[in-house]
């Protein structure tokens, strides 16, 4: 970050020279860097007669551009623990290459760790697979957190909350009486309190409350749809955190529950709505939410669920993020159709779901991935396996892509077990073993 050393870089001794592109104001070569990209997250991989430059647009670009280099030069940290990594020992080094990469999703947090996850090994893990990103969408159910921080003002006019049965609840999951000219304001009033004094935020939730309980007053029902109310508030909060010139600021909500159907009304240009794959009401496909969404012109996420204990209790062949068929699937197709950012529920489920989850991770990258996830598949084996691969070919195919719905548990156990004996019985490296284990 030396600006005299940076200008001297064409007359200098060969280098890696590692950075932001603004930092080097007199590269050795002319830099093009397309003027719409998603939130400037780009980074340059290029050698020249002065040596390797691995340059970023962003401070999280250039995170990324460290580890691809480190990718293609054979290192990966497949799944979460030190177990996983794999760090190739060479004793030189030899690269050509001229790159400009940016990423097809804009955030990635897919998946992204559960409350209980250790947290310094998911953000590992996350750097490393070139999940980080320079823009944080907030999307998490806020209007309880709206309520605790103006709580004077809603025990002072308890008209605020949602009138169901007659009465207006006041708990965790309660909702908004949004046709009250005073809940909007108290709700645009606290959005903007926030983004003055955290002038750095991307952006802010106004995703309401879980479950359902809304409101049943007159002016409420005029007012349209569960989702109409809903977004009529969130586009109120966008429109004036905007006006105060602080840069482009965002508003997250999710299509989700009772507010998951396609609004009747446009969204504001910085709403960010990220449809939920799961929990969604209506009698809708998530195709049709996609397209729904996308008509009132709103920008587009996707809440998915790669592993929920409920539904799996975290077995082999029972979660959305161990089944690749779905991921090469449906993340492409969510971009397609408009889908710029992801996140997803998960489990700390790396047995059952972890090929699953690092092919996430290549996925939303590039979604072209999904035309090589035969050959990142067996990049996997080759690395983390060796000469025990083929055995375990078998494991992570009937983990993982195997859809026989006939399979006993019994016969799926006794054919995992089988391949890992097998897989011992190949190596002594105490790598691969480590893994096996």
């Amino acid at each position: 970050e030396d600006a005299d050393a940076a200008s001297g870089i064409a007359e200098g001794p060969r280098a890696i020279v590692v950075g932001l592109v603004s930092n080097f104001p007199e590269l050795p070569f002319e830099v093009d860097i397309p003027s719409k990209a998603f939130r400037g997250d780009q980074y340059i991989l290029k050698t020249t007669d002065q040596g390797l430059f691995v340059l970023g647009t962003t401070p999280a670009a250039v995170q990324c551009a460290v580890w691809n280099f480190l990718h293609r030069q054979g290192y990966r940290l497949f799944f979460l623990t030190d177990t996983w990594e794999i760090v190739p020992h060479r004793a030189e080094l030899t690269v050509a290459i001229d790159v400009i990469e940016q990423p097809d999703y804009i955030t990635r947090q897919a998946p992204r760790g559960s409350p209980w996850s250790d947290r310094a090994l998911w953000t590992r893990w996350h750097k490393r697979n070139r999940m980080n990103s320079s823009f944080a969408l907030s999307t998490g159910h806020a209007y309880g957190g709206i309520v605790r921080k103006n709580q004077q003002a809603f025990d002072e006019h308890p008209e605020y909350f949602a009138l169901v049965n007659g009465n207006r609840p006041s708990g965790a999951n309660a909702k908004f009486c949004v046709s009250n000219a005073g809940l909007r304001q108290l709700v645009v009033d606290d959005a903007v309190r926030v983004m003055k004094a955290e002038t750095d935020l991307d952006s802010i939730s106004v995703d309401p409350s879980d479950g359902g309980g809304w409101c049943e007053c007159e002016a409420c029902r005029s007012m349209g749809s569960v989702s109409d109310r809903a977004l009529t508030l969130a586009n109120d909060v966008a429109a004036a955190i905007n006006e105060l010139k602080l840069g482009e600021k965002y508003v997250g909500m999710y299509a989700y529950n009772d507010h998951s159907p396609p609004p009747n009304i446009q969204a504001h240009p910085n709403v960010v709505i990220s449809v939920a794959t799961s929990f969604i009401r209506g009698g809708y496909s998530v195709e049709e939410l996609v397209s729904g969404w996308q008509a009132q012109d709103a920008v587009l996420g996707i809440r998915d669920y790669h592993d929920v204990f409920a539904w799996s209790h975290d077995l082999p062949r029972s979660a959305r993020g161990g089944n690749i068929e779905y991921l090469t699937r449906t993340i492409p197709w969510f971009h397609e159709h408009g889908a710029r950012y992801m996140n997803s529920e998960n489990m700390d489920s790396w047995g059952a779901n972890g090929l699953g989850y690092w092919l996430t991770s290549q996925l939303l990258w590039d979604v072209d991935n999904a035309g090589r996830v035969d050959l990142l598949i067996e990049d996997f084996l080759d690395k983390a396996f060796g000469e025990a691969k083929e055995p375990m070919r078998t494991f992570y195919q009937l983990v993982n892509r195997d859809h026989d719905s006939v399979r006993s548990h019994e016969d799926v156990v006794a054919r995992m077990y089988r391949a890992l004996d097998q897989a011992c019985g190949l190596t002594n490296d105490p790598g691969t073993r480590a893994r096996l284990d």
